[in-house]
């Protein structure tokens, strides 16, 4: 089989690249390794700002509208904060991939599920076999299949390192359940390197806990003690999952010959929140406009992707660094400007929405940029030997 571009992965990354060079007229082949409808380990909670990037509407798929936050610091002392529009929606990664695959379909792309890539060899373009033994040649390689995908290894790309986290779904039975409609639940300063969370879905709630691998042993734990907290019966927990936050590190490769990686398999979650689809939807989109352009001869390789993402995304990721850096050194004065200053949760909303940016934000500050820069890099070198992890493969 001969196509312009093949895609590995169908989550969020890799059908909005096979959309995007579909749409542009390339011959795509998507190869998910899972037969669909399938489910993936993820909180489900898709940011206004990542639905900018769509160029059609997910609501078929979407189960709540998300207008505030309901903050818990340390399993108390919690208060709430409501925005007049919305900040999120809830879906459920097994209802959004499939129709995120569908729209790629729609456009032209093959989507070819149950089908496990086997082995990548690459030369002036790049050869997939699969298990089944097929063999799929192609122009350019979109790499979307996560941190410990195949491709990765194939290619003799380092593991990237991670934060862990550990999430399950309470149903709507539970009592704790009915006072979550419109609202998430963040518990912040109880867990280091990250925080707890309450998403409400239509039939359940996924709760979920994360953070830095050093406190992988405790997450079961944290889980149990903070869905108590919240009110919920914890042993009655259904689906538990753990799971990999991978997360990139300034400089690290996004290109290899005829390759792209994009969304997990490069990294591309954000720091401070874990949010991950908004990126891998803009990487995938990205990769593919450096893709058509190499596939017509107008660019000698896929660098222009590692370009965009510097100029339109790493600069994000490296504030949100600094921010995670200084929040799990210094938690309760993060949580006290999110409780009491107004223009603080403002412009939290602004960046969830994709009307600002965390780039934006940092600049705002003026002179204080210098020191906030200074106390984030000792904050991270404080961190990074226990938030540094390398990701095994599966």
């Amino acid at each position: 089989m001969r196509v312009d571009a093949v895609v590995v992965g169908a989550g969020p990354g890799g059908s909005s690249a096979a959309y995007a060079l579909a749409s542009a007229g390339a011959s795509v082949a998507i190869l998910e390794r899972a037969r669909f409808p399938r489910d993936k380990p993820c909180g489900g909670g898709v940011l206004v700002s990542a639905l900018q990037h769509l160029p059609f509407d997910i609501s078929p798929v979407v189960e709540r509208e998300i207008f505030g936050f309901r903050v818990r610091y340390r399993r108390q002392d919690e208060f709430n904060h409501r925005y007049d529009e919305p900040l999120a929606v809830m879906t459920q990664r097994s209802r959004l991939d499939a129709f995120l695959a569908e729209q790629a379909v729609y456009a032209g792309a093959e989507l070819r599920d149950g089908d496990p890539v086997r082995a990548i060899e690459t030369n002036r373009g790049v050869t997939v076999r699969t298990t089944r033994g097929d063999a799929v040649e192609a122009g350019v390689l979109i790499a979307a299949d996560g941190a410990n995908g195949v491709c990765r290894r194939a290619l003799g790309l380092p593991r990237l390192r991670a934060a862990v986290a550990l999430e399950g779904n309470a149903p709507r039975s539970q009592p704790a359940a009915e006072r979550w409609t419109d609202h998430v639940g963040l518990e912040l300063g109880s867990i280091r390197g990250g925080y707890g969370w309450v998403f409400p879905k239509r039939e359940h709630c996924n709760l979920g806990v994360g953070g830095y691998p050093s406190g992988a042993p405790e997450l079961r734990r944290e889980l149990a003690d903070y869905a108590r907290s919240e009110g919920f019966e914890a042993e009655a927990l259904e689906q538990l999952r753990a799971h990999h936050l991978p997360l990139r590190d300034a400089g690290q490769t996004l290109t290899l010959g005829p390759v792209a990686l994009i969304g997990d398999a490069a990294g591309l979650i954000d720091p401070l929140s874990g949010e991950g689809i908004g990126n891998a939807i803009r990487s995938g989109q990205l990769a593919a406009e450096a893709a058509q352009r190499y596939l017509d001869g107008a660019a000698p390789d896929l660098r222009g992707y590692e370009t965009a993402v510097a100029d339109e995304i790493d600069p994000d990721l490296a504030v949100a660094r600094q921010l995670q850096a200084l929040f799990h050194q210094l938690p309760w004065p993060y949580v006290q400007l999110l409780r009491r200053s107004s223009r603080f949760w403002g412009a939290f909303c602004r960046i969830v929405r994709g009307e600002s940016s965390y780039h934006g934000f940092r600049s705002r500050l003026g002179p204080a940029q210098t020191l906030v820069a200074l106390a984030a890099a000792y904050a991270e070198q404080g961190q990074r030997p226990q938030a540094r992890w390398q990701a095994e493969p599966t």
